[in-house]
């Protein structure tokens, strides 16, 4: 190409030693100043090189070509020169090296042939026959074994068997051995100890940490080294024993003790120095404390004297307490040792235990269930007397503990059993549960009409326990329990009220038809389970009140346990009334029923309305009375005035006609007045306006009076009274005035019921805080059915004799219960009516009259 110059030409490029690879560091020099240098191979011997070259140069600069010819021609020399000079360096640098290798060579044998001194002297150390040592590396790869250890009997020869330590040494030896291993591979911590083999050869291991080498030295014992090698590891083994044995006696709540060949303490734990009452055991063995007193220690003592070994119970006082105590001690040439057992709680936890078997004993007897125990061998140990009374057994029977089996066949030979097709087999199975694990229960039903449910219940350690109950009434009353609940289910079906009831939950359990169709649910639809929340898209459109049946469903659904029973009534919107009442049953349900009572709120409305015309009558009558008796009082006064001036003579003296007739017209005046203050008293009852006034009362002395003067009324009557007064009730706090009137109203009842010449007996007499006035006549007496009503207001008692206006017992009754008292009549002795009041000894002084 133009401005290009291209050498071709063939370099030697093999590594002969003498160029060095010059011939590649050439081509290299000719491309960096531009040139293209296609290589052409030619060869070369010693170390020289030929270098031909094709040169094309620009046919336009012949000088340039020329003066590149110059410079390629001397590159070669240079090049040539410089690989005989680094020949000549690589040279020296070879021979000196040679002749350091050759110094270090020499050195090198020497070293080997003295590290091969060291180990024939090492082997010869090692490889001899009383010893044996094995080291271990870090790589953690198999040990080295070197030596031996001769014939030492029990020793293996083999270095794999030798390393089994567990084959070959005694157990003991081989788990100490192992454990000092690792601690000196692990902790490099050294040891030296003494090993027994399986045979009793005693060798010592030695173990050491070099550098990073660890080795054990085996060396076996002979003589008295091996004598005192064996005695050191007794020695350590009973230490180690003894250590054991220390520990559980150290902690062991029970007294241990020593004693040496003098009879004083060696040793004693920490329980024997409480027992003994010493702050430790040092103290204890230091006092040469005794467990026991001197008399037992005697005991104990003789014990040991005669074979070596005691074993008893003997009492002891610890903490203040006498406690029976279980002691076992041994002793020979070298002294004693005992331990004694604190067997009290034993004793109690016995006594108790025997007392409690007693006890369940004697429940069982008690109980009605027949029950009989028979123990692994299927003989009788125990049973009740209900099990004797229900197979009508004799207590000889029982008593030679007879067995199951024997038993069974008494009963059948009883015909007591019930009948079995094959009676062995039957009994076999019956006695196949001695061998069971799990309770047999049946009903057997008896050829006497009795049904028992047997139970038999195997025990763990053999033997089995019986129990026969009767179950018949509890057939016949689940029998009749049945019967009832179908019975009741028929009678709740066809009930006109209507019943639902609900659980704790809130939830529907049972309703009946009547129910369902006042709810208007269909009877196919099924509303059991539901809540009582499902009930309200039913009855609130029915109901005209809505909170009715909100409190309603809000007690159903209540948890309070103070909860009582609700009634009251539910108005329909369409006019119907119902008596609704919640009932709380138990276990957190209630029942709701549900009644119409419609015909019965209109008969009712009715008969209110018709009482308060009734009443607003009666009182309109009474409010006449009043009236008119106000009004008659006044003539009455005027007629009385003047038939009293009349009876005096003033006017003039009068026949004996007249003056008959205005004694009638006086008697007349004096009844219609007496009627008159009856009237107005009742009305002041009826007021509330009538206060007692109240003071000691001589009764005896009141009743002397009214029997003396009679009102003049009763002037007539020819009677005989009887009075019989109590001392004990003198004292009475009452009005004098109102008792007197009181006494007066039931003379002249019974006067005017009692025929005349009979006797009229007041007695008076005290019962508890209570006086008691009795009025008893002699005359036809009342009728029961009249009793109730002789106390109202113009109530005769039916009688046609001397009728009166019927307010003297009506007052009677007002002012007794004003007094805080009550009034009854009952039959006389000789049938005619007594009249009892019972007025309080001290009644409240604050009394008003009330109706």
């Amino acid at each position: 190409m133009p401005g290009e110059t291209r050498l071709r030409g063939t370099v030697d490029t093999a590594d002969h030693p003498s160029t060095g690879g010059s011939g590649r560091r050439l081509l290299r020099a000719l491309k960096n100043h531009g040139c293209t240098v296609s290589p052409l191979r030619l060869t070369g011997r010693a170390g020289a090189a030929a270098l031909p070259f094709a040169l094309a140069a620009n046919s336009a600069s012949a000088e340039d070509a020329g003066t590149l010819f110059d410079t390629v021609s001397a590159l070669p020399l240079g090049l040539f020169g410089g690989a005989v000079t680094f020949a000549l360096l690589a040279s020296i640098w070879l021979i000196r090296e040679r002749a350091r290798a050759g110094e270090a060579h020499s050195e090198l044998k020497s070293s080997y042939a003295s590290i091969r001194a060291d180990r024939d002297r090492l082997a010869a150390m090692t490889e001899v026959g009383d010893q044996r040592i094995v080291v271990w590396d870090n790589s953690g790869g198999r040990p080295a074994v070197l030596g031996s250890l001769g014939d030492a009997e029990g020793l293996p020869r083999e270095a794999g068997a030798f390393l089994a330590f567990g084959n070959w040494l005694h157990p003991e030896s081989a788990t100490r051995l192992e454990a000092a291993t690792a601690a000196l591979r692990e902790n490099a911590k050294q040891f030296t100890t003494s090993l027994q083999s399986s045979r009793g050869t005693m060798i010592e291991a030695q173990g050491r940490v070099s550098g990073g080498y660890a080795f054990i030295r085996f060396v076996p014992l002979d003589g008295v080294r091996s004598d005192f090698a064996r005695l050191d590891g007794e020695h350590d083994r009973l230490r180690r024993r003894f250590s054991i044995l220390e520990t559980l006696f150290e902690a062991m709540p029970a007294p241990f003790w020593i004693r040496g060949r003098n009879g004083r303490l060696v040793y004693a734990n920490p329980a024997y120095a409480g027992a003994v009452d010493t702050p430790d055991a040092d103290r204890a063995l230091a006092e040469n404390r005794a467990l026991f007193d001197a008399k037992e220690r005697d005991i104990l003592r003789q014990g040991l004297e005669k074979a070596g070994f005691y074993h008893g119970e003997l009492p002891a006082v610890i903490a203040g307490d006498r406690r029976l105590m279980e002691t076992a001690a041994a002793s020979n040439e070298n002294g004693s040792a005992g331990i004694a057992v604190d067997r009290g709680d034993i004793e109690r936890v016995r006594a108790t235990l025997k007392h409690t078997v007693a006890s369940h004993q004697q429940t069982l007897d008690h109980l009605t269930t027949a029950i009989a125990i028979f123990d692994a061998r299927q003989r009788l140990q125990f049973y009740n007397s209900s099990f004797r009374q229900l197979w009508n057994f004799s207590e000889s029977d029982l008593d030679g503990h007879p067995s199951n089996a024997d038993l069974l066949d008494m009963l059948r030979s009883m015909r007591a059993l019930p009948e079995a097709p094959d009676w062995r087999k039957w009994k076999d199975g019956l006695l196949s549960t001695y061998h069971a694990t799990d309770t047999r229960e049946e009903h057997w039903h008896l050829p006497d009409g009795r049904t028992l449910r047997v139970i038999v219940n195997p025990h763990t350690l053999g033997g089995a326990s019986w129990v026969f109950e009767n179950v018949t009434e509890e057939l016949a009353l689940k029998s009749n329990y049945n019967s009832l609940m179908r019975m009741q289910g028929e009678t709740l079906d066809h009930l006109s009220e209507a019943v639902a009831v609900f659980g704790p939950d809130g939830k529907i359990r049972l309703t009946n038809p009547a129910f369902l169709a006042l709810c208007g649910i269909a009877g196919t639809e099924d509303i059991e389970g539901r809540h009582v929340r499902a009930l309200d898209e039913k009855i609130n459109p029915m109901v005209a009140d809505r909170t009715v049946w909100e409190k309603l469903r809000l007690e159903i659904t209540s948890v309070r346990d103070d909860r009582e029973d609700l009634t009251g009534r539910l108005e329909l919107r369409n006019g119907s009334s119902l008596d609704y009442h919640l009932v709380y049953l138990p276990a957190g349900q209630s029942m709701l029923t549900l009644a119409d009572v419609t015909a019965a709120v209109n008969v009712e409305r009715a008969l209110k309305e018709r009482n308060d015309a009734l009443e607003e009558s009666d009182a309109l009558k009474n409010r006449f009375l009043q009236h008119v008796s106000y009004e008659l009082r006044a003539p009455l006064t005027s007629i009385a005035g003047f038939a009293e001036m009349l009876s005096g003579d003033m006017p003039g003296k009068l026949n004996e006609k007249q003056r008959e007739y205005l004694d009638y017209i006086s008697a007349s005046s004096d009844v219609l007045k007496s009627l008159i203050d009856d009237i107005l008293d009742l009305a002041t009852i009826d007021a509330g306006a009538m206060v007692l006034d109240l003071t000691t009362v001589d009764l005896a002395k009141l009743v002397a009076e009214c029997v003396s003067r009679p009102p003049d009324s009763l002037e007539r009557f020819s009677h005989r009274i009887e009075v019989a007064t109590d001392p004990e009730a003198r004292g009475l706090v009452g009005d004098p005035d109102r008792i007197r009137q009181i006494l007066h109203n039931l003379l002249a009842n019974a006067m005017r019921a009692a025929p005349d010449g009979s006797t009229i007996q007041v007695r008076t007499s005290r019962a508890g805080d209570y006086v008691v006035l009795s009025v008893e006549d002699e005359g036809p007496g009342i009728a029961e059915e009249l009793r109730a009503t002789i106390f109202k207001r113009f109530e005769t008692g039916g009688g046609e004799r001397h009728r009166g206006a019927g307010l003297g017992l009506a007052l009677v009754r007002s002012l007794v219960e004003l007094h805080g008292g009550s009034v009854h009549v009952e039959e006389g002795a000789k049938g005619g009516a007594r009249f009892v009041c019972r007025l309080p000894f001290a009644p409240q002084s604050d009394k008003q009259a009330a109706e």
